[in-house]
């Protein structure tokens, strides 16, 4: 991968040797050492010391000559992937480390501080984080293509231009899509309820926190831990998607000003920064790269929703910080491009926010997805039904198999693959699990694309259990809280899990169907 390099980190190269320069002194020091017997070479005595030096000069020049130097030896570092027999730890949580920002040498960071929530954004520039108007000016993307672009090829020219981003969360859409795969009144209307809670736990920032107790005095528990509750990027991440799943942005609907000023909170909180002659922006702000990637796609599904030219250049740039972090194996884990390789769960998150970008026509290099289709095929088992954490694994994998299932599809996999049919049966096999919304909100993804009995049967039993499992006292309403041990729901709390709950109710009308005749979203060419 291409870096930047500061010119001053350069060390001044130091001469091998100081060589004397040519001259009178030269000479005498050369006849000196090389003084002839004078009866065999008498001739050189006598002649000029001039002669003599030019003489032993090509002598030199003759023996150098002869020297010949190997052609440099060409090292190929080659990375070879291979399956065991060991099986790796089950995925326990959904976790959100704390990070140095600063660990990773090729992304540098901007030192210009990033300007107060006064002004709207003007972008001059690429990834100037400067506070966001999220005004509706038209303005042609192709004003920022020669900046912001990757020079290699990218998946935009390979997109269909005339399909419109997220068109099933338009208000016409979204009521035949959930008429058509099972959604409800009731179901609608606790959606509704949750987007409430969402706006009354809102900083006066913008943002969110994990700890939202702290936003409503304790009127309702369950917060998360203190190491969640660092997290602002994600926490704000995750209460705006759902708001952006159903059909709110910062344009349009009941919700737009706090869905505005979520965003414009999201955007200040990222680092701007330079990686391989590319803007980025770092949105990890307290997290780790679950947290950049929730903050990526809820940028990327504000920019394809409304195409506000506003948005381009942080939701690009976080793409940009995708393709800088991935591992050499191609996937992703807590931090950007570290040795050990890419972890399935953090891989999940970075494959759905490209896929938002592909889907707002912003710039995906090929070799990006490539490389989490290699990371997959290093994972799976049993032709691609199950995933493992990092590892093949020889038993289901409940979370990590979802996971793995929903990247197939996005990154090309036919309903009729028989990893994707086998995988859905895995699926079922664990049915709806009421203490894990992780799993539930990456299978109902998987289950509804591929739709059927097998969907509908699911479908019914998740929706009801989530519509009646809902808080309904006053400080709570709208919520959830499930007790639950795995995959970090109960120290991300109540935040986190109506995140979760509230986008599984939404799984009708998020994304187009990948399968119906009329799928408006492509899956990545490769």
């Amino acid at each position: 991968m291409a870096t930047d390099l500061n010119p001053d980190s350069i060390p001044t190269a130091q001469p091998i040797a100081d060589v004397p320069l040519a001259g009178v002194e030269y000479e005498q020091a050369m006849e000196e050492e090389y003084e002839l017997p004078e009866r065999r070479f008498g001739f050189l005595r006598a002649a000029p010391a001039w002669l003599v030096s030019m003489m032993l000069h090509v002598l030199i020049l003759l023996v150098l000559g002869l020297v010949t130097i190997a052609d440099p030896i060409k090292i190929v570092n080659v990375l070879t992937a291979s399956a065991t027999s060991e099986e790796g730890p089950e995925i326990e949580e959904f976790t959100i480390e704390d990070i140095d920002p600063g660990e990773v040498a090729e992304m540098q960071e901007m030192t210009d501080p990033i300007a107060e929530l006064t002004e709207p954004m003007e972008m001059t520039e690429p990834i100037e984080v400067a506070p966001v108007a999220m005004s509706a000016v038209v303005m042609d993307m192709a004003d920022f293509a020669a900046e912001m672009a990757p020079s290699m090829t990218s998946l935009q020219s390979l997109a269909s231009m005339t399909s419109q981003p997220l068109g099933s969360r338009s208000e016409d859409m979204r009521k035949k899509l959930l008429r058509d795969y099972g959604g409800s009144e009731s179901s609608e209307a606790a959606v509704t309820e949750a987007l409430k809670w969402f706006s009354r736990h809102q900083m006066p920032n913008g943002g969110w926190t994990f700890a939202h107790n702290l936003v409503c005095n304790g009127a309702c528990g369950n917060p998360g831990d203190a190491p969640r509750a660092r997290a602002v990027s994600g926490a704000t991440a995750m209460a705006l998607l759902p708001f952006m799943g159903a059909g709110q942005t910062h344009i349009q609907g009941d919700f737009k000003e706090v869905v505005g000023a979520g965003l414009r909170f999201l955007v200040q909180s990222g680092k701007p920064g330079n990686a391989g002659g590319l803007p980025v922006l770092d949105l990890r702000s307290g997290g780790d790269m679950y947290s950049h990637g929730l903050a990526a796609i809820a940028l990327c599904e504000a920019y394809a929703m409304t195409e506000d030219p506003q948005l381009f250049g942080p939701a690009q740039g976080a793409i940009n910080f995708i393709v800088a972090a991935q591992c050499r194996d191609g996937g992703w884990r807590y931090r950007p491009q570290e040795a050990r390789g890419g972890d399935t769960s953090v891989v999940g998150w970075q494959v759905m926010a490209l896929k938002s970008g592909y889907m707002g026509h912003l710039s995906i290099p090929p070799a990006t997805i490539q490389g989490s289709v290699m990371f997959l095929d290093r994972v799976q088992s049993n032709n691609g039904s199950m995933y493992g954490y990092d590892k093949p694994s020889t038993k289901i994998r409940s979370g990590t198999t979802a996971i793995g299932l929903l990247c197939r599809m996005y990154t090309g996999w036919d309903k009729t693959h028989p990893g994707i049919t086998e995988g859905v049966q895995n699926l079922l096999k664990f049915g709806v699990k009421k203490d894990d919304l992780y799993f539930n909100y990456y299978a109902a993804q998987v289950l509804r694309h591929y739709g059927g009995p097998e969907w509908d049967k699911y479908n019914v039993e998740l929706r009801d259990w989530l519509v009646s499992s809902q808080a309904q006292n006053s400080g709570a309403k709208g919520s959830w809280y499930i007790k639950s041990k795995v995959h970090g729901m109960e120290e991300g709390g109540r935040l986190m899990q109506t995140a979760f709950a509230t986008m599984i109710l939404e799984v009708y009308y998020r994304h187009m169907p990948l399968y119906a005749d009329a799928a408006a979203e492509d899956d990545f060419p490769l």
